[in-house]
């Protein structure tokens, strides 16, 4: 199968999507096409093919136009932010103020009220989370310098943080901003005058539109051998900013090619594989794989194994291989790739939750991996993850090398293939238990004074003591135990993620790129606020109430993991 990954066929695709549907923005009459195009191709592969509909709460950026006031007279190139808010058609005067990074560190001492920040692009924070940071600060506006050196280019930009589709809860959560992007040279310079406490002023107009509006959804499913009702999750996201070579017509070649292949070898596959192009990735905040969990909830709680997301594979000038996988997953992905990439370099890392990964609260594991850049590269283009040219009008055919898009490829089949067909589910949950142990017992002794953290650690070590031993006798069962195996580290994995990495609930997603996240465990984000609050502050006894919530959250889960540990230890005994 390796050997039918097909650089012709995947050249063909991306070629074909990026001459015919340009601007896949969600919404528009591309997409809609583009829709059509990716249900046909899986139709013509066999699958059980629906084109689905949803609504969701998108933005057309439209126009926008920056001029500097003071200290200098001078227009700047820009581009109007997704869902801001629009400024009247004369535009709005406000005074400059540089934020570096835009995460909450940047803006100690600063007086941001009524005024608009200057941001550096990365995704550190990224800059849905930097525009919501912005907000909470009472800036006015956002104006986003671009990542790269001096490449004369500006990257489309959506704002809206939210993720997937607002809810009357988080509504006014979306931030309340105008927002402009600029290029990084025209970035540095105003940079220059804030920091040398020159007052800088600008004139600003952004215009776009916020509506409830219907996109598409390409769904396919590929029935395998009938010998497992479970199924594998395969997506990579449609819409794109003009012309979205590497973000993402590579990622849509590679699934599709995925899909050709195992079609043609469907009787080998143990388990079914559904795929799914998502909409309303790039300006709704992954709002179609949102839309999917909320609306299959029940069968993917019960059926899905894994999760894989595709997106821009086969970027040009990457030199090594990139894996972000859920921990009980980072082994297989590992053993795969270093199986069909002999001599390439691996980077392998805890995945976090970003870019789609709306799956992290039911508990589905995840795997994403691709070719990647340096850390010296991505240095030296300022945060430049995938290329300076991402989302910018630069991201063309010259952007793809196709010997990097077979390598992506054949990596990503290898790996799906391992998880349709090994009959035994090949989570590890060892390092993901002793790291979360490591971590609570660094917060505990940290933070002791606090809260007891004792009815965790307990918890925490009998948690991990009957998973490893159940996991211990995996290679000896056979049969019935296989299903009854299958069945309890599913219930682990549903357990155990949403309480190591998310902080919103098991139902609800937080906003992205949400800066609790980055914590070792992030339901205990908080603690070290309560170091510098007066124990007997009303404002201590607000957090330290709700922290003591959030164990008790953890808890629960552990309970959970116990409980069922003890009843599949005695079940699978007997068999």
């Amino acid at each position: 199968m390796l050997d039918e990954v097909s650089k012709h066929e995947m050249m063909e695709t991306i070629r074909y999507m990026t001459e015919h549907f340009p601007y896949r923005l969600a919404g528009s009459s591309c997409e809609a096409a583009a829709s059509r195009y990716v249900a046909r191709r899986m139709e013509e592969y066999g699958l059980e093919v629906k084109n689905q509909e949803f609504y969701t709460y998108n933005s057309t950026p439209m126009s926008s136009r920056v001029q500097v006031l003071e200290p200098e007279a001078l227009e700047l190139d820009s581009l109007p932010c997704a869902h801001i808010r629009a400024t009247k058609p004369e535009g709005e005067v406000l005074e400059l103020v540089y934020v570096g990074d835009g995460s909450y560190d940047s803006y100690r001492d600063l007086d941001v009220a009524g005024k608009m920040v200057l941001v550096e692009v990365s995704y550190a924070p990224p800059v849905p989370e930097k525009a919501r940071i912005a907000c909470e600060m009472g800036a006015a506006g956002i104006l986003c310098m671009n990542w790269g050196n001096d490449e004369e280019v500006i990257c489309y930009r959506g704002l809206k943080a939210v993720w997937g589709n607002p809810t009357e809860s988080n509504f006014g959560s979306i931030p309340d901003l105008i927002g402009v992007g600029i290029t990084r040279g025209a970035g540095l310079k105003l940079k220059e005058w804030c920091l040398a406490g020159r007052q800088v002023k600008l004139r600003v107009t952004a215009l776009a539109d916020r509506t409830w509006g219907k996109v598409h959804q390409p769904t396919g499913i590929l029935r395998g051998n009938g010998t497992s009702d479970e199924f594998l999750l395969v997506c990579s996201h449609l819409d794109a900013w003009c012309p979205g070579v590497t973000c993402n017509a590579t990622g849509n070649a590679t699934a599709l090619e995925i899909c050709r292949i195992l079609s043609a070898h469907r009787q080998k596959l143990n388990r079914d594989i559904y795929f799914v192009f998502w909409n309303g990735h790039e300006i709704a905040e992954a709002a179609g794989s949102t839309w999917f969990v909320d609306n299959y909830w029940d069968l993917l709680n019960k059926k899905c194994v894994s999760y894989m997301h595709i997106d821009s594979t086969g970027v040009g000038e990457t030199e090594l291989f990139e894996i972000k996988a859920s921990e009980e997953l980072l082994g297989l992905a590992k053993r795969s790739a270093q199986s069909v990439l002999s001599g390439r370099e691996l980077r392998a890392m805890s995945l976090k939750k970003i870019g789609d990964q709306s799956f992290m609260g039911i508990g589905i594991p995840s795997v994403t991996q691709r070719m990647s850049f340096t850390k010296e590269y991505m240095d030296h283009a300022h945060g430049a993850t995938l290329g300076w040219w991402n989302h910018t009008k630069e991201d063309g055919l010259d952007k793809c090398d196709p010997d990097i898009l077979v390598a992506d490829t054949r990596a990503t089949l290898q790996v799906l293939y391992s998880l349709a067909t090994e009959e035994v589910l090949p989570y590890d949950f060892r390092e993901k238990l002793r790291q979360f142990h490591a971590k609570a017992e660094t917060i505990a002794q940290a933070y002791q004074r606090h809260m007891d953290f004792s009815d965790l650690l307990e918890n925490l070590t009998q948690a991990e003591t009957l998973v490893n031993q159940i996991q211990a006798q995996k290679e000896r069962y056979t049969g019935p135990a296989v299903d009854l195996y299958n069945d309890f580290v599913k219930s682990v994995s549903r357990n155990i993620t949403h309480i190591t990495m998310t902080y919103a609930d098991k139902y609800s997603q937080d906003s992205y790129g949400y800066t609790k996240l980055s914590y070792p465990i992030p339901l205990f984000a908080d603690l070290e606020r309560l170091d510098g609050l007066a124990p007997d502050s009303l404002k201590y006894g607000l957090l330290q109430t709700q922290l003591v919530k959030n164990k008790n959250r953890i808890n629960d889960a552990l309970y959970q993991i116990i409980h069922l540990a003890s009843l599949y230890q005695q079940l699978l005994g007997t068999m």
